[in-house]
């Protein structure tokens, strides 16, 4: 997966909350991943330059979880 530069964010804090632009790359969660957390099935995500992951709404590109690097 490409990562997403925090600089590419215009400037928006990877917090729950928070949408993203709609120029973020997101992609499906893995199957394995929705193995755990099966309530994040509908979900995807993408991860920062600096190994931050973020779970995100795909039709609002709102934040819903973050794992912090």
């Amino acid at each position: 997966m490409k990562r997403v530069s925090r600089s590419t964010l215009g400037g928006v804090s990877v917090s729950v909350g928070v949408s993203v632009p709609r120029s973020v790359t997101i992609e499906r969660l893995p199957p394995r991943i929705v193995e755990i957390v099966p309530e994040y099935a509908e979900y995807s995500y993408f991860v920062t330059d600096d190994d931050t992951i973020a779970i995100v709404d795909p039709d609002t590109y709102e934040i819903v979880y973050v794992i912090e690097a």
